[in-house]
């Protein structure tokens, strides 16, 4: 049951990585789901065939399980009427994304019955086996389980967790709102860069010119609301009409090369699932759907001749450009394009895309290969005689926008603005640019920021503090017992952010304590090596996480140094504190005399 409480917590996992990694749309049956709810069978095979055994055998229902099995089986019944809940519950608000999911109410039921479900290896060691067990016979079922658990809890509170998001222990990182964008343009060359348009209290994203270079269009979404819709302007900025009203998240607009309509994908807003690909009039009339389905589409672009658009979307796994007639009816795929994202229709009919790696090759509609031309790259963009391709790179830590000359490989950085984000560029006919640039704040440097930070340093304190000293305190732990149990949850943490650094801090940690605990003895259960393993886990753990992320992360963490000296000791005093609960420092004359 141990392992199986791990197989279980890995079945987690895998579906939590899905949804992170955006492999999971607007649908309830994904094969994530099927490898969960397997895994939970296992569980619920194992314990419903031992109980069942040992009724023909003669026992009475009550003693069918050993003790606390019991618990066990009531955690599977309930994972199996909460995934009940939990399709009830997509079908009525959709498939979550980022916290969302994590507090969704059916998700909350699904996690307690995980809970319950890992407890009863703990239940069982603990009734039958005193405080001086040791080893990993005996003790290394119960050392599963609180891994299983240790890692469910990281799991829940991965939004609040230094390693559960995308930057180390920026929790605000990823959930920091944006300002406003606006419109700007620039000359080929990267002179004459002008602001075109801002509109007050809303965003602007995806600049697209029109074919004649008189006009642009662009998505608009207003304050906090997700919803957004498709504008068109004049190419200075001017007499800016909205044309799409459909209260649903509607970007990524580009042009038909006559310049009489605008392919766009349409999705919910603030979900996910239930992608549209539609066409519309310049003057918002004409709406037609062109494609519909759960997976997901990007960036469409239309063929020369206008009668395709391409677009990103998944074939099974990987990403890969689509094709489908701008008519409508059945896709293709182009097949050097497997892994590939951002397509870009040239007018000499070869599309432009960003590989799996990053580069940005090249190929024919229908080609089986392709050549690399740029490496570094993303949202390329190609000019209207074929010979140069605007895109987005890195540049300082900022989005900008770069253009390449296919003939010469020349490269020049025309945007160059400090502290926003540009993207999605778009030629005009006289080789122009217009693109969108978003400003945002920096999340480490922000006071909303680092108090987020904080509260992960502190939350998982708790967590790895909480685990850890409830088996030191219990049971004469085997050497590498704490080396596992934060192994383990680094790596299911890791597996959600993809920060697999990080995991060297977690096994560092718990070897030391390991070290410590085998020289501490039974003193290590007990007074000052107690409350010194409970200061000094979360507090080596914390200090190891910002080393190696100081080393890792580009530019480093951004972090003051009162920051960096001090999060180690707050991470420490929770963890003190934790150790006063299971062993309060206080003295009771009550306890002492026995009574």
């Amino acid at each position: 049951m141990g392992v199986l409480a791990l197989v279980l917590m890995a079945g987690v996992i895998q579906d939590g990585w899905a949804h992170g990694h955006g492999l999971v749309d607007q649908s309830f049956l994904t094969p994530w789901h099927a490898i969960l709810y397997g895994t939970m069978a296992l569980n619920g095979i194992v314990l419903g065939a031992l109980a069942v055994r040992n009724v023909a055998r003669g026992y009475r229902w009550r003693y069918a399980l050993p003790f606390g099995y019991w618990t066990s089986l009531i955690g599977v019944i309930l994972f199996a009427t909460g995934g009940a809940f939990d399709f009830a519950w997509h079908s009525l608000y959709g498939i979550e994304t980022d916290i969302n999911a994590l507090i969704s109410p059916s998700h909350v039921w699904l996690a307690l019955a995980g809970a319950l479900v890992f407890s009863g290896p703990l239940i069982s060691i603990t009734a039958r086996y005193g405080s001086q067990s040791q080893g990993w016979r005996i003790t290394g079922p119960v050392i599963l389980s609180a891994a299983a658990l240790l890692t469910l809890i990281g799991f829940f509170t991965q939004y609040a967790q230094p390693i559960g998001d995308n930057e180390m222990s920026l929790v605000i990182g990823r959930h920091e709102p944006q300002t406003g964008g606006a419109l700007y343009s620039v000359r080929g060359d990267g002179t004459g860069e002008t602001r075109l348009l801002t509109l007050a209290g809303s965003d602007i994203w995806g600049a697209s010119v029109s074919p004649d270079g008189k006009r642009i269009a662009f998505r608009v979404s207003a304050g906090k609301n997700p919803a957004s819709d498709i504008f068109v302007a004049n190419i200075n900025g001017s007499d800016a009409r909205r044309i799409t009203h459909s209260g649903r998240h509607d970007t990524q607009p580009a042009w038909s090369p006559d310049g009489k309509r605008l392919a766009f994908i349409s999705l919910p807003a603030g979900t996910s699932g239930n992608y549209l690909l539609q066409t519309i009039g310049a003057d918002g009339s004409g709406l037609k759907t062109i494609l519909s389905g759960v997976t997901e589409m990007r960036l469409p672009v239309w063929s020369p001749d206008a009668k395709s658009i391409a677009y990103q979307t998944r074939n099974g796994l990987r990403q890969q450009i689509a094709a489908v007639s701008s008519a409508g009816g059945p896709v293709t795929w182009l097949p050097a394009t497997a892994g590939a994202a951002d397509p870009a229709w040239s007018s000499t009919n070869a599309i432009a895309f960003v590989t799996a790696d990053g580069m940005i090759a090249v190929t024919a509609p229908a080609g089986a290969s392709a050549r690399d031309v740029i490496r570094n790259g993303a949202m390329p963009a190609w000019s209207a005689d074929a010979t140069r391709i605007a895109y987005i790179r890195d540049a300082g830590g900022d989005a900008q926008i770069f253009v390449t000359d296919l003939r010469s490989g020349r490269s020049v950085n025309v945007s160059q603005l400090a502290g926003l984000d540009a993207s999605h560029p778009s030629w005009t006919p006289r080789g122009d640019l217009v693109f969108t640039a978003t400003g945002r704040p920096v999340a480490a440097t922000t006071f909303l920021g680092l108090a987020y930070s904080e509260d992960a340093n502190i939350i998982e304190a708790i967590a790895v503090s909480g685990i850890a000293l409830m088996l030191i305190r219990r049971w004469r732990l085997p050497f590498g017992a704490i080396t596992f149990l934060f192994g383990i949850f680094a790596i299911a943490m890791a597996f959600q952010s993809d920060l697999y650094y990080e995991i060297i801090a977690a096994v560092l940690t718990g070897l030391l304590a390991d070290i410590a605990i085998a020289i501490l003895g039974e003193r290590a259960r007990s007074g000052l090596g107690f409350y010194a393993l409970g200061f000094g886990t979360p507090a080596i753990l914390f200090a190891c996480y910002l080393i190696v992320a100081r080393l890792a992360l580009p530019g480093g963490l951004g972090w003051p140094p009162n920051l960096i000296a001090g999060s180690p000791f707050i991470a420490g005093f929770a963890g003190l504190l934790i150790a006063f609960c299971f062993a309060p420092p206080l003295r009771s004359p009550e306890v002492e005399a026995g009574t």
